[in-house]
């Protein structure tokens, strides 16, 4: 089929589904000026922008400072908040065609909208929903001040458009993406419940990977209480750090969030700090339902009882070319369980935590203001996010590690790992489990914890850890035991007395333990009884090599993307076979090199405007580097996607007194190519040096480049 026919007979065959032809995209109903610039001018938001780009925002009020934090954001990262904003009205295909049409359908079959229409107003309270206001007010600024810059129809912005988002994203960090893509891509009925599945979709956004560390004054040189914030991120998009820094008389916090995204979700304040890393509870439940015809399913068995489906429609419209799209129509069905998806091998529903639930924003704010350990306790118990491990200090020397979830609160004796029946209700839960009924482990005597997205029965020195006996096994908390993990622990255990350099240097570890997934994986290759010159050539690099992923590293290149290629870039199961794998790896490196023993830096790289640097780490190290596994086929080497991004690194003295450094992998500037902020971070983050964060008025005035409050006419 010619190319230039095939968007035309798309069209015509979706035309056809619907049953409806519309060509012309509706006109988005006309902005309200003078609205928006009245909502703007009732905001006293101060912006002052330090040496490296990076907003501090002041306002008296929590609100204030939230309006001058959405237009810094706006400045920053426009196209990308914008992004998040049409996705959070299930209205992507409208914008970027046929490609987005599922996530749409999704998010009318999780009926987000209706969840946040229902419960906005019962379940968030008043001071949270004035800062929503706030940060969409700030959005809407923006865009009328940059009309160049916005889609049509995308302003104005709600307080419900930026709930919706929130309450559509969160579950996709552990895994429903990939859950869900099974049920459509397995060739036979699966078995196993999705959370045992690893997810394969959209990687280079989503890599689960983070690491944290607390150290308590116990256990440091110079009593004084250590946190490491290094949650591991995409480098760009709409799940790239933002860094900033709000201040208000209710709150004082420096740390990073997401675009479109009103508070930051980790980060320190004078009184205390946390960081979260990405965990894997079993939050999701698939049911085989049995109904009343495969083809259109109309009823399903429960409890012996055909009930009906409860039936509505999602109808959303998809961009063809320029200003045409056309609508699309589906049914969505529910049952007692959840959510219905129709599949190639059967009828299931889906019950999830997070289905609907608004609560995240709430608790990250009250987060975020918390003075002391019992206020943070008390804003945790909220259960409104619904996973991440939390790594926590604070200025009085307490630490400690919550296992975060929304865990649902099952039946036991049942088997919670593989699909369930569907004709049962005993097997459909509707309760949680409260937080103090998860694994937490606080001031522990050894003196320091980590995180790691690890079991969370191994965070600390062994005579310190919680039991796994103690905790249900209907939670599904995970068993793995990460390289990262490893390292931590190797490292941290054998030192009493940690000092600032000493996690510094922790922090950025770039060795493999001797006994993690990659290393075994080595030790097969170097093990295989083979005849081919190449292979045996590349068994005697891997055998002579450490570990070590330095940039000056021989032998890291030849492991790591055979790793890479074999294991996935998490390590976790076989994709490919190893020895195919490393004779790949090592043609196109001595095509390529000359030799399959490059140095490392000569593929890791970092590329971002005018630097093209060589990058220490990779997959699973504790200087965490994920970067184009088939990059050297394309062009020679692996630009970095993910992993270390935002760090900061807090200490508090002995009088409690805070002093903070981080660093961003780019910097503030995240689109504008021509800022100097775009790439002014880049050397420094290669070379592992941080910058100070000043964190009160005075300090911030001696670091000024740019003083401005918006809305202000």
């Amino acid at each position: 089929m010619k190319h230039y026919l095939r968007p035309v007979v798309i069209f015509f065959l979706l035309a056809l589904m619907t049953g409806v032809l519309i060509l012309s995209t509706p006109k988005a109903k006309k902005l309200n000026e003078n609205e928006i610039f009245d909502a703007a001018s009732k905001y006293d938001a101060r912006i002052i922008r330090d040496t490296y780009g990076v907003p501090h925002i002041f306002g008296e009020t929590d609100a204030d400072a939230t309006f001058g934090f959405g237009y810094a954001h706006a400045e920053d990262d426009w196209e990308t908040i914008q992004d998040v904003l049409i996705s959070a009205r299930g209205m992507s295909s409208k914008y970027k065609g046929r490609a987005t049409v599922a996530t749409d359908y999704l998010f009318d079959l999780f009926k987000v909208k209706e969840a946040v229409e229902r419960k906005y107003d019962t379940h968030i309270n008043t001071d949270t929903k004035a800062v929503i206001k706030a940060y969409a007010d700030a959005i809407n600024l923006f865009g009328l001040e940059n009309k160049d810059r916005v889609l049509d129809g995308v302003l104005p912005v709600t307080e419900a458009d930026i709930v919706a988002g929130f309450t559509w994203a969160t579950p996709f960090f552990y895994r429903l993406d990939g859950q869900l893509e099974d049920l459509f891509t397995s060739e036979n009925k699966p078995e196993v419940s999705p959370w045992q599945q690893q997810s394969n979709m959209n990687l280079p956004e989503a890599v689960r990977g983070s690491n944290g560390f607390a150290i308590a004054p116990i256990r440091s040189d110079d009593k004084h209480t250590r946190l490491m914030v290094n949650s591991h991120q995409p480098m760009n998009g709409p799940y790239a750090w933002y860094e900033a820094h709000v201040v208000s008389k209710n709150m004082n916090f420096a740390g990073a969030t997401f675009p479109g995204t009103p508070i930051l979700v980790q980060g320190v304040s004078p009184d205390l700090g946390w960081t979260q890393t990405v965990n894997a509870p079993d939050l999701v439940d698939i049911y085989s339902l049995e109904v009343d015809n495969v083809n259109r399913p109309t009823k399903y068995k429960l409890d012996g009882k055909w009930n009906k489906f409860e039936k509505s429609w999602s109808t959303f419209r998809v961009k063809i070319w320029g200003p045409f799209s056309f609508p699309i129509i589906r049914s969505i069905i529910w049952s007692a369980h959840g959510p219905v998806l129709k599949t190639p091998t059967g009828v299931y529903a889906i019950r999830f935590s997070g289905l609907q639930e608004v609560g995240a924003i709430q608790q990250w704010y009250d987060m975020s203001k918390a003075k002391n350990i019992d206020e943070w306790k008390k804003a945790i118990s909220q259960n409104g996010v619904l996973s991440f491990n939390i790594t926590y200090a604070d200025k009085e020397g307490n630490i400690g590690e919550v296992y975060n979830a929304r865990m649902p609160k099952r039946i036991e004796g049942v088997d919670w790992t593989k699909h369930l029946p569907g004709n049962t209700s005993e097997l459909i839960w509707d309760k949680y489990l409260s937080t103090d009924k998860l694994p937490q482990l606080w001031n522990p005597s050894c003196g320091w914890l980590f995180s790691a997205n690890s079991t969370p029965f191994k965070i600390t020195d062994p005579v310190c850890n919680n039991n796994r006996s103690d905790y249900s096994n209907t939670m599904g908390i995970e068993e793995r035991f990460t390289n990262r993990a490893r390292r931590s622990l190797a490292l941290f255990s054998s030192d009493s007395e940690i000092s600032e350099s000493d996690l510094l240097k922790y922090r950025a570890d770039t060795f493999y333990d001797t006994n993690s997934e990659l290393m075994n994986l080595v030790k097969f290759l170097v093990n295989t009884v083979t005849k081919d010159p190449l292979v045996i050539e590349a068994q005697q690099v891997l055998n002579e090599w450490d570990g070590d992923t330095k940039k000056e590293s021989r032998g890291a290149a030849l492991a790591v993307i055979t790793g890479m290629r074999t294991l996935g870039y998490e390590y976790i199961k076989n994709e490919q076979e190893p020895i195919e794998m490393l004779i790949k790896t090592a043609k196109e490196l001595k095509e390529r090199y000359g030799r399959i023993d490059p140095q490392w830096g000569e593929i890791n790289r970092i590329q971002r405007g005018d630097y093209d640097l060589p990058l220490d780490g990779a997959p699973d190290i504790l200087r965490a580097i994920y970067a184009d596994r088939d990059g050297i086929s394309k062009n020679g080497v692996m630009n970095a996607f993910a992993g270390d991004t935002h760090i900061m690194y807090a200490d508090w003295d002995t009088e409690g007194v805070l002093d903070l450094k981080s660093i961003h992998q780019y910097g503030s500037a995240t689109l504008d190519s021509s800022s100097e902020h775009y790439d002014d971070q880049v050397e420094m983050f290669t070379n592992g040096e941080y910058k100070n964060m000043p964190m009160y008025l005075e300090d911030v005035l001696k670091v000024k480049t740019r003083d401005y409050r918006p809305g202000k006419r």
